[in-house]
């Protein structure tokens, strides 16, 4: 990855997470519990739930891309996303607002050392994403500034 190509995915994921912290930073309690939509299984998801996976998300692909780095090949073959996605959001629902912006803080400073960490040709090592997508760490680094953005416009449409 050029070191331009590297400035712009840091540019656009402190865009992205500036963005998030001062809509959710601007909420009122009440707005946390108000409906986004049903995940697969049929559970219903808050303003809150969502920003506990959007907290949850980043977190676990920044542990994939260390486990592909490390020459791993990621998720297995019959991961199920929306699995993984509704039984994470029930072990975090006891964490606050508090708790998950504290979280976010934490993990995308996670995310910035690992990239600080990385040389130019680690950029392209590739491995299986939740979404069974082969993608390259480049990829799932952008795809987390993607997948924050989609997650801000959904809460702002019933919050």
């Amino acid at each position: 990855m050029t070191d331009e190509a590297k400035q712009a995915l840091l540019d656009k994921l402190t865009k992205t997470r500036s963005t998030l912290t001062a809509y959710a930073d601007s909420l009122a309690p009440a707005q946390w519990e108000t409906a986004v939509y049903s995940d697969e299984s049929q559970s219903e998801w808050t303003v809150l739930d969502l920003l506990r996976h959007v907290v949850d998300s980043e977190q676990s692909m920044t542990a994939l891309m260390k486990q592909i780095y490390s020459g791993g090949s990621g998720v297995p073959e019959d991961f199920d996303l929306a699995r993984w996605n509704a039984r994470r959001i029930e072990k975090t629902e006891h964490k606050t607002y508090a708790d998950l912006r504290a979280d976010l803080d934490k993990n995308r400073q996670a995310l910035l050392a690992f990239i600080d960490s990385l040389e130019n040709d680690d950029w392209e090592k590739k491995g299986r994403h939740g979404s069974m997508r082969i993608l390259s760490i480049a990829e799932i680094c952008n795809l987390i500034a993607d997948h924050e953005q989609s997650h801000i416009h959904e809460m702002k449409k019933v919050a």
